[in-house]
């Protein structure tokens, strides 16, 4: 039997979308044929680390952590990137990125000798990202697109516009790739959604679900803000969080101080997101900036009624049950609609969005068949 092809894929090993996204795909391709090896940027144990090194991948650790100082702290990271692609003959390179300044990766990536980029964005907004050099470099870095990467995908039409040039944004250069979701896994239980409330101890609760990482892009203030808005109206109502990230605390902060601590719930990460979601009544993310939420694809599938902000791309809606909604000040009307979702019934939406490209077996294989041929013809 030949050695299964390796390609290196950006993607760090915790929770979160991308990760999920990567590993979903890694399953259901024959890793006989191909396999990837992950790039991450600090060096500690990762949760999932040990599932895909299960899967014969490697673990490539392009850290610098250690170095204090800022500034030589980039420059020492920038030559151990270039370490890992020399060192490791890398050929391929599947940069899951967002702003155009993650294009520094696919320079330092060239200069040791990679010879296909493939720049797939998940992004879709400058919210996360406002640190004003970042915002300049992602300007510049953009017109220099072109002659370096060589492939262009986006999980949705406001991520390529975020992250690509005009050019390959007008001129449709980029392939859209949904994000694969194992959809059976999430399909609507009954049973196992009055397990899983019985469980929680919520069975008399109207249950309020959210689930990403606690920064700034997801926009969890307005979140607990609209909720306390919904408290007050009905009090019955219970938020669970599910996620973590560097501003867990000070929203545990201002969970306390707005006297909510009964009410909601930090659940943390967990494995057991699919059965969660059967817990919950209405989803909801008020994120500033989304590429494509793989949560709200997830939460669809389970059959939940989802409320988005109209921030967050309309790729993503795809069954009825979706309501985009302004980021207003006034809190009312994310109040009046999740109120308009009580007693709503559910049912598996899964058929659906098999049939608008969000299966995982479906996005597997087109990976699969479209790497075996760019690495047939690196040869």
């Amino acid at each position: 039997m030949n050695q299964a092809k390796h390609i290196l894929v950006t993607a760090p090993l915790g929770f979160g979308g991308i990760t999920s996204m990567m590993i979903n795909i890694q399953k259901n391709i024959d890793r006989d044929k191909l396999n990837f090896d992950y790039l991450v940027l600090h060096d500690r144990h990762e949760d999932l680390e040990d599932v895909v090194i299960k899967m014969g991948s490697q673990k490539l650790i392009a850290s610098a952590d250690e170095v204090n100082n800022k500034w030589r702290r980039v420059f020492v990271r920038w030559y151990r990137l270039y370490r890992v692609f020399k060192d490791n003959e890398i050929k391929v390179l599947h940069l899951n990125g967002g702003p155009a300044s993650d294009m520094t990766m696919v320079f330092i990536a060239k200069l040791a000798g990679v010879k296909h980029v493939t720049f797939h964005s998940h992004n879709a907004g400058n919210a996360v990202y406002r640190n004003k050099i970042t915002v300049v470099m992602s300007k510049a870095f953009k017109m220099l697109m072109p002659a370096f990467v060589d492939e262009f995908w986006a999980c949705s039409s406001l991520a390529a516009q975020f992250s690509f040039p005009k050019s390959i944004v007008k001129n449709q250069k980029y392939k859209f790739i949904p994000n694969g979701v194992a959809l059976e896994k999430f399909s609507y239980n009954a049973s196992v959604r009055e397990e899983m409330r019985k469980k929680l101890g919520v069975e008399d609760k109207f249950v309020i679900g959210h689930a990403g990482r606690f920064n700034i892009q997801k926009n969890h203030e307005y979140l607990i803000e609209m909720f306390s808005a919904l408290h007050s109206k009905c009090p019955d109502t219970v938020l669970l969080l599910f996620g973590d990230g560097e501003l867990y605390k000070k929203i545990q902060d201002k969970v306390k101080k707005m006297n909510l601590e009964d009410s909601v719930r930090f659940m943390g990460t967990t494995d057991e997101m699919p059965k969660m979601y059967q817990a919950i009544d209405v989803f909801v993310m008020p994120s500033f900036c989304e590429g494509l939420p793989v949560a709200g694809v997830e939460a669809q599938a389970s059959g939940l009624p989802v409320i988005l902000a109209d921030t967050i791309t309309k790729e993503v809606g795809v069954t009825n049950c979706v309501k985009y909604l302004p980021l207003s000040d006034d809190k009312a009307e994310w109040v009046r609609e999740i109120l308009n979702f009580r007693g709503f019934k559910r049912y598996s939406r899964c058929e659906e969005l098999k049939r608008a490209g969000f299966d995982e077996k479906d996005v597997a294989r087109n990976f699969q068949n479209y790497y075996l041929k760019v690495l047939e013809n690196l040869k």
